[in-house]
């Protein structure tokens, strides 16, 4: 497995030694490593002695956060709460999710949203009539008026 393993990657320089084959979706190298596929890095860690086995609860970490690299200098083992830290303090979490006007691409505010519920539950108007009126779509504003998380407050 050694030889088969280290033929798929690129260690001719002296930074990140790259995966050179199958990619999984979030870009780290992926390794059929017998009966079990895994990824690269992981294979890396274990073939250097960080890691007892492949089956080991605890993450393998990049310090150059390249996830093609397999360069076992590069690699250092956590846990979990070890991973999340890492990734928080490399400042790569997603940012929170933001609805309603928090959302810098909402189209409406939050008072605006308690009109057109209004509007459309007084029977004033249909849905139709009010997204011409606030300049969205029906399928939006049906979404408003259904209390389905979107432009404005729930």
């Amino acid at each position: 497995m050694q030889d088969r393993f280290w033929s798929k990657v690129n260690t001719s320089n002296d930074g990140c030694w790259e995966w050179k084959n199958a990619l999984s979706r979030k870009g780290y190298g992926w390794f059929n490593a017998g009966s079990k596929s895994t990824y690269a890095h992981r294979v890396a860690a274990f073939l250097s002695g960080l890691i007892d086995s492949l089956s080991t609860p605890l993450h393998v970490l990049h310090s150059c956060d390249n996830p093609k690299c397999c360069n076992p200098s590069h690699l250092f083992v956590g846990t979990n709460l070890d991973n999340i830290k890492d990734r928080v303090q490399k400042g790569r979490s997603k940012a929170p999710k933001l609805h309603g006007q928090t959302n810098g691409m909402a189209k409406l505010c939050n008072s605006q949203v308690k009109e057109i519920r209004g509007l459309y539950f007084a029977s004033m108007f249909s849905q139709s009539q009010l997204a011409k009126r606030y300049g969205v779509r029906q399928s939006h504003v049906s979404r408003i008026v259904n209390n389905v998380r979107c432009g404005g407050v729930n």
